[in-house]
């Protein structure tokens, strides 16, 4: 070509130079694909990352509550398992969509699965602890709380799988690194733990249950008692005795209607008095007045109160309220 004549020369640098400009942008439009795709998978792998911290927080609350499974009160159990199904929630949601680049594929399809496993371990766990200390005879709960065990180490298992992958990964920084995360709540043989939780639940000492708990939280008399010097109940001299039970429900599950019995001995055969408890809210109490009583000056009684409960209750212990008096001389 340096022998062409100049005309020739002129027109070959006529073609060359529109090539070399073709291959310019062709090169450009490669690299800001590339560019596009690296910050579509940095974007991608930190919004997992964020919802995985709020995931975490909510595996540490469920594993906080399980160890006070014996004394813990329904409400704070609902909102551990609410808030966590909560944030599992908004991450399936993301998970429904296509991974950006082919290079996350594998990603996103443990992030789902890992997802999926934990979203059904987590209700399954909070349904089944709840219908262990509902239902004290049933041994359903029991599986219930193993099989929600099982999905939970299911899930914990496919993200170390799912962070692997990532590691594995050339994605260029930044993006926010993920932490640990764990959902089971204790190590050891599933049906073992589920056991273990479920006999928990329904300890009496909770307020796990869905039950109602009537208790006759005091008993008071007209003329009132007092303590004498000796420290023993009196009652001023009288012939008559009007008594009153403050009957609550301390359970949180309406009462039905139920009876309660007034006992009192002494002095003569004994009477005893009933009267229906109408149905009670959870946190709600009635006063029972019962009608007046024939008492003799200088005698010694003893007046019980007790409820009688025809079904379930969240403590027997406080059904009773058992009182011994004296009535002063006149």
């Amino acid at each position: 070509m340096v022998f062409d004549p100049p005309e020739r020369r002129r027109r070959a640098w006529r073609w060359l130079i529109p090539l070399l400009l073709v291959i310019v942008a062709l090169v450009a439009l490669s690299a800001s694909g590339a560019g596009g795709e690296a910050r579509e998978e940095i974007a991608y792998l930190n919004e997992v990352s964020e919802q995985l911290e709020e995931i975490s927080l909510g595996g540490d609350a469920l594993r906080s509550v399980v160890p006070r499974l014996n004394s813990i009160d329904r409400p704070e159990f609902e909102v551990v398992i609410a808030d966590l199904t909560a944030a599992l929630g908004i991450a399936l949601e993301f998970a429904e969509e296509d991974a950006p680049t082919p290079e996350l594929f594998a990603v996103h399809s443990l992030y789902r699965l890992a997802l999926d496993a934990w979203d059904q371990g987590v209700r399954d766990f909070g349904s089944g602890i709840l219908a262990a200390a509902d239902n004290p005879g049933e041994s359903s709960p029991v599986d219930t709380v193993a099989n929600a065990i099982a999905m939970l180490r299911s899930g914990d298992r496919l993200f170390l799988e799912m962070q692997a992958e990532v590691d594995r990964l050339e994605v260029p920084d930044p993006i926010i690194p993920f932490g640990e995360i764990e959902l089971t709540p204790g190590s050891g043989e599933a049906v073992t733990l589920a056991v273990s939780y479920s006999l928990a639940a329904r300890n009496s000492d909770n307020g796990l249950a869905l039950r109602p708990g009537l208790a006759a939280s005091q008993l008071v008399v007209v003329p009132d008692w007092q303590l004498n010097p000796d420290e023993q109940l009196v009652m001023p001299a009288t012939t008559e005795a009007v008594f009153s039970v403050v009957v609550s429900n301390v359970g949180n599950l309406v009462s039905p209607e139920e009876t309660l019995d007034l006992t009192l001995t002494g002095a003569g055969e004994p009477i005893v008095l009933s009267s229906p408890i109408p149905p009670l809210e959870a946190g709600e109490q009635t006063t029972i007045e019962f009608e007046p009583l024939v008492v003799e000056p200088g005698e010694t009684y003893e007046v019980i109160a007790e409820i009688l409960v025809s079904d379930i209750d969240a403590n027997f212990e406080d059904n009773v309220i058992q009182v011994v008096f004296t009535v002063n001389p006149e």
